[in-house]
């Protein structure tokens, strides 16, 4: 089979490593993204296009759009659902002009590298090539299969396209609470080569390292953290060891140096983890997280020590002085990803999906 994903960016590595699979398995796959990441992860067919999310022209366009749309949603409420659509008049046309500028290099790339004879494609956070969907919208009329594979915080924050979902075959997350913001969507674990990463060196320091690597302080809770982890300073062999702004590969060398890991904590926390918490974790680094009740009672076997701004402190003062702690909660944490996030056996599962609708023999 011929399986194409379709990324704005190649965010947390997760596109390239559903394409490694599928051709370890056999079949032909390609990873298309409209922008290069900036952390660095794999690329395969890299179209370089401008405004693209994350992209610094995109941010500044952004910080206009949202000046002059102040205290407007950007997504409406329709039938309990987070819809995109444009803001104003204004906005629509800015998303056409940006259709437009795309236009050349897409149709390039589509013609270079056959990328309409694909069988499955694969939507990460539900967009298409254009915002108007004219290429989806192509691929149906050929009937090819369409998944929508949400992560991150698109639906949260921007909410589904619906013209991407009117055209999706089916629905999956890997995010707890996004199963509340789609009415038809599909916990998926995300996939992982743990295989790839060796637990920590041991310890040596006289200071307990206790890392934080936010992509984004907001929805990390990123003040909060650090400003308990300081106050811990002051009292306990503890060193905070802030990851910001670097490739994945020096994030991936600092992590390996530390002890415990804090991921997300305050009022955008509980909703999860990502592949931040997968690397600590594989690494066998006691990891820290906030989760929701509903979350917990979900996975309840999971390794994460659940903290939130109240016990943070707390809980971090016994991981430091408890060394055995930390030692076994870490052991906990790589044999949870094996057995729940094994690439091989993530993709093996989708493939059933695909086989309970006859697309695959």
């Amino acid at each position: 089979m011929r399986i194409l994903h379709l990324c704005d960016q190649n965010w947390v590595g997760t596109a390239s490593t559903f394409v490694k699979m599928h051709r370890r398995f056999g079949h032909e796959s390609r990873m298309v993204t409209l922008a290069q990441c900036a952390q660095g992860y794999d690329e395969d067919i890299c179209l370089h296009l401008p405004f693209v999310k994350g992209t610094r022209l995109d941010m500044r366009m952004k910080d206009i759009v949202s000046w002059l749309h102040r205290g407007r949603p950007k997504w409406s409420t329709e039938e309990g659902l987070r819809v995109w659509k444009p803001r104003s008049p204004f906005e629509n046309v800015l998303f056409r002009l940006r259709d437009r500028l795309w236009e050349r290099p897409i149709y390039e790339a589509i013609e270079r590298y056959d990328l309409l004879n694909y069988d499955i494609y694969h939507l990460e956070s539900g967009i298409g090539f254009f915002r108007d969907c004219r290429i989806l919208k192509e691929l149906k009329r050929r009937g090819k299969k369409l998944v929508c594979y949400y992560l991150g915080t698109d639906l949260r924050e921007r909410g589904l396209i619906p013209e991407v979902d009117a055209l999706s075959d089916f629905n999956l997350t890997c995010e707890f609470d996004h199963l509340a913001l789609h009415s038809s969507i599909q916990f998926f674990y995300m996939p992982f080569e743990t295989e790839r990463f060796q637990p920590k060196r041991q310890e040596g320091s006289e200071r307990v390292r206790v890392c934080h690597a936010p992509r984004n302080r907001r929805f990390k809770g990123s003040d909060i953290i650090i400003r308990q982890v300081k106050e811990l300073e002051r009292d306990y062999p503890v060193e905070l060891v802030l990851i910001e702004g670097r490739s994945h590969q020096e994030a991936l060398e600092t992590k390996m140096t530390c002890d415990i890991a804090i991921d997300q904590v305050g009022d955008m926390g509980g909703v999860g983890y990502g592949v931040n918490s997968l690397e600590t974790l594989s690494m066998e680094i006691a990891t820290c997280t906030e989760m929701r009740e509903d979350l917990e009672a979900f996975m309840p076997d999971h390794p994460f020590i659940n903290v939130n701004r109240e016990t943070l402190k707390q809980k971090l003062i016994e991981l430091v002085e408890d060394r055995g702690y930390r030692e076994r909660k870490g052991k906990e944490g790589r044999g949870w990803v094996v057995k729940y996030h094994d690439a091989a056996s993530v993709v093996s599962a989708l493939y059933g999906l695909y086989r309970d609708r006859g697309w695959m023999p």
